[in-house]
C-alpha cells in the first residue's frame, strides 16, 4: 500500500439536517506517521469509523493505490487491510497475550503452529517479554496492554493502522515507548499509521498532522520528527 486517498468524503446521520464530514480530502502514505487532531464532536470518530469500514460516507470515495475501497467487502478490509487499536486496548480478558496476538491470524485462516509462530513475533517486535506470554490482559500493565493491542493489530496483516488516543490511558513513560513503536512501524517498517489524538507529544513528532474542526478536515502542518 503507496497511498490512501479521500476525495470529497461527506457523511451525515440519517434524518439529520448536518454534516458531520464536509467534503473530506486528504492522503496518507505508507512510511508515514499522521495525527489528526481537533476539538471532541469536531467529526474524528466519525472519520476514524469511515477510514475503518465501519460507516459508508454519504459522498465521495476512498482509493487504496488507486482501487476503490468503497467497492471492496467491507468485512475482508476491515480483516485484513486495517486494524484499529483503541485507547481502552479491547483485548480479549480470557485469552492469554499471546492468544489475543494468534486471534486475527487463526480468524484469517492460519494454522495454530504458524499463528503462534508470527504472533510470538510481533510481541517481540513492540518488546514485550516472552514471559507475559502466558499472562491474561488484566495481569498486565496499560502499557504492556496497549503493546499486546498494537501486536494483535500487526497480527492481522493490515498495513494501515489506525489508532483512536492510543496513549489517553498511560503514563508519560508508557507514552513515549508507544510513540517510540508507532515511528519505528511507519519508518522502518513501512506501515501507515494514522492517530486520532489530543497528546502534543504525538503531533510533534507525526509527520503530518490534520485538523479537524466542525466536520472539515485541513493539513494542519508538516513536521519533521
Amino acid at each position: 500500500m503507496d497511498t490512501l486517498t479521500l476525495e470529497h468524503i461527506s457523511y451525515q446521520y440519517k434524518k439529520a439536517d448536518r454534516e458531520v464530514l464536509k467534503d473530506v480530502n486528504c492522503r496518507f502514505s505508507s512510511g508515514e506517521m499522521a495525527a489528526v487532531i481537533g476539538p471532541s464532536g469536531s467529526g474524528k470518530t466519525t472519520f476514524l469509523s469511515i477510514l475503518a469500514g465501519l460507516d459508508m460516507p454519504t459522498s465521495g470515495t476512498i482509493r487504496m493505490d488507486g482501487q476503490d475501497m468503497l467497492g471492496m467487502d467491507r468485512d475482508l478490509w476491515r480483516r485484513r487491510e486495517v486494524a484499529v487499536i483503541f485507547q481502552s486496548f479491547q483485548l480479549f480478558p480470557r485469552l492469554t497475550v499471546l492468544e489475543n496476538a494468534m486471534f486475527p491470524l487463526e480468524l484469517n485462516g492460519t494454522s495454530g503452529k504458524e499463528a503462534a509462530r508470527e504472533a510470538k513475533a510481533n510481541l517481540k517486535l513492540v518488546g514485550l517479554a516472552e514471559e507475559k506470554f502466558k499472562r491474561y490482559p488484566a495481569n498486565l500493565s496499560g502499557g504492556e496492554q496497549q503493546r499486546v493491542a498494537i501486536a494483535r493489530s500487526l497480527s492481522s496483516g493490515a498495513r494501515i493502522l489506525l489508532a483512536d488516543e492510543p496513549t489517553g490511558n498511560l503514563d508519560e513513560e508508557n507514552t513515549k515507548n508507544i510513540i517510540s513503536i508507532f515511528r519505528r512501524l511507519a519508518h522502518e517498517l513501512g506501515y501507515c499509521i494514522i492517530v486520532v489524538t489530543h497528546d502534543n507529544e504525538i503531533t510533534a513528532i507525526s509527520d503530518a498532522v490534520w485538523k479537524m474542526t466542525d466536520g472539515e478536515l485541513v493539513h494542519y502542518e508538516a513536521v519533521q520528527g
